[in-house]
C-alpha cells in the first residue's frame, strides 16, 4: 500500500514517521497554529500596536461620546466639502457682487444725453388727493400685470371691497395682450378713474398704431392680407409678431387708445406714512439716475443690471435690478429713499422687499392676480386664482 507515492509497508518496517517522507521546503504553517492567520506588518492599514492603543483608549470612552464624536467628524467633513464645492464659491461671488455695487464705474450709465421721446410721457405725478392720509380711510390698490383678464380683475376688486369713493386703483402696466378681453380691461380701468403706467405691451401696441398712421395704413381687418409683399411691415417686424399687435390694436376705440397714450412710463405716487415714498413702473429703475433721465425702454423691459457698467438689460444674466436698488436705497438718507412697485417679471413672481415690490404673479398663465393694498402705516397683499389662457 502506498500513500502519495510512499511505500507504507517499508515505512512501517523501519518505524520511521510518515511526516519525514514529506519534502518540508514548501511546507505551509499549519492552520492550527496562530501564525497561520497572522499578517506581515506591511499588510496592515493600521499597525497592530497602534490598533491596540486605539482600542485601549476607546474602551475608556463611553459609547455615547464615541457616537457623538463620529457624528461631529462626519458633519465637519460634510461642511468642508460643501464649503469647497458650493458655499465658498457662492460666498465669494456675493462678496464680489457687494464690492461691485459699492464701486463706481469709470463710465457711468445715464451720464450721456438721452434723446427726447415725443410719442410718450416719461413721468407723471399722481394727484395728491388719492394719497392715503390720516384717518380718512383712503386706500391705494396697486395691481400687477392684467393682460386682458377682466374677469379676474373684477373678482379681485370684489375681494378687496373696492370703493371708488375712497380707493384709487393703479395698474403696473401690461394691461393688454395675451388674455381674452383687453378692451374690457381698459374700459373697466377708465370707468374706475384708475391710474396706470405704460408697459412693454402697451408700448408695442401704441407704436404699431403710430406706424400705421404714419403710413396711412388702415387697421387690419378680421384677417390679415396673405400678400405680405404689399404690406409696409418688413420681414423682421413680421417675425416679431407685429401682425398680432396690429390685430389687437383694432379692438380699441379712439378713447381707449388716447387713454393708453396718456399712461406715463413712470408714475410718481408720493409719500405714504409708514410705507414710503412710492413710485410705480412696469419693469424697473436704475438707482442713481433721476427719474426724468431714466431710459424709457429699460424702465418698461429691464430685469437685471450689469454691475460693472451699470447698464440694465431685459436678460437674466446680470444682477436682479431690485437687489441693486434695495442695496443703494439703504445707503441713502431716509428722506431720499424711494420704494418701487412693479410687475413684468412673472418668472420671478411675487418679490416683496423693503424698497421694491414685485406684483406679477402670472395671471394670464393660470397663476394669480395680485394686488397690494396700501394704507397709512401698513400694506397687504391680496390675490385671486386665474384661469389659464396661455402656457
Amino acid at each position: 500500500m502506498s500513500y502519495r507515492g510512499i511505500d507504507v509497508k517499508a515505512a512501517t518496517a523501519t518505524d520511521r514517521p510518515l511526516i519525514d517522507y514529506i519534502n518540508g521546503d514548501n511546507l505551509d504553517v499549519s492552520d492550527e497554529e496562530d501564525g497561520f492567520y497572522s499578517k506581515d506588518d506591511d499588510d496592515y492599514v493600521i499597525h497592530p500596536k497602534w490598533k491596540a492603543m486605539i482600542n485601549r483608549t476607546s474602551n475608556r470612552v463611553p459609547r455615547r461620546l464615541q457616537r457623538y464624536f463620529v457624528i461631529y467628524v462626519g458633519l465637519l467633513i460634510f461642511t468642508y466639502i460643501s464649503w469647497k464645492t458650493y458655499l465658498g464659491p457662492r460666498w465669494e461671488a456675493n462678496r464680489q457682487e457687494l464690492r461691485d455695487m459699492d464701486d463706481t464705474p469709470k463710465t457711468l450709465y445715464g451720464t450721456n444725453m438721452r434723446p427726447d421721446f415725443t410719442d410718450m410721457i416719461q413721468l407723471k405725478t399722481m394727484d395728491e388727493k388719492h394719497l392715503p392720509k390720516g384717518t380718512e380711510g383712503k386706500r391705494l390698490i396697486v395691481v400687477g400685470d392684467l393682460h386682458g383678464c377682466k374677469e379676474e380683475l373684477e373678482a379681485l376688486l370684489k375681494k378687496v371691497d373696492f370703493n371708488k369713493e375712497n380707493d384709487h386703483l393703479i395698474a403696473t402696466g401690461d394691461m393688454i395682450a395675451k388674455g381674452p378681453d383687453s378692451p374690457g380691461v381698459i374700459s373697466l380701468l377708465m370707468s374706475l378713474g384708475a391710474s396706470a403706467v405704460r408697459g412693454n405691451h402697451e408700448d408695442r401696441t401704441l407704436l404699431s398704431i403710430a406706424e400705421q398712421s404714419a403710413h396711412h395704413a388702415p387697421l387690419p381687418g378680421p384677417e390679415e392680407p396673405t400678400d405680405r409683399a404689399s404690406d409696409f411691415l418688413d420681414e423682421e417686424s413680421f417675425s416679431h409678431g407685429d401682425y398680432k399687435v396690429r390685430a389687437l390694436s383694432k379692438q380699441f376705440s379712439k378713447k381707449q387708445i388716447h387713454w393708453l397714450s396718456q399712461c406715463p412710463v413712470i408714475l410718481r405716487v408720493g409719500p405714504v406714512t409708514g410705507v414710503g415714498n412710492l413710485i410705480v413702473v412696469h419693469a424697473g429703475l436704475v438707482p442713481g439716475i433721476p427719474l426724468e433721465r431714466q431710459d424709457p425702454f429699460q424702465v418698461m423691459n429691464m430685469r437685471t443690471i450689469d454691475l460693472k457698467t451699470r447698464v440694465p438689460s431685459e436678460g437674466r444674466e446680470g444682477t436682479p435690478w431690485e437687489r441693486f436698488w434695495n442695496y443703494q436705497m439703504k445707503k441713502l438718507p431716509v428722506h431720499e429713499r424711494q420704494t418701487v412697485i412693479y410687475g413684468h417679471d412673472r418668472k420671478r413672481g411675487k418679490r416683496i422687499e423693503k424698497y421694491s415690490k414685485g406684483l406679477d404673479t402670472g395671471c394670464v398663465g393660470g397663476g394669480k392676480l395680485t394686488a397690494m393694498i396700501i394704507e397709512p402705516g401698513k400694506e397687504k397683499l391680496v390675490s385671486v386664482k386665474c384661469k389659464t389662457y396661455i402656457q
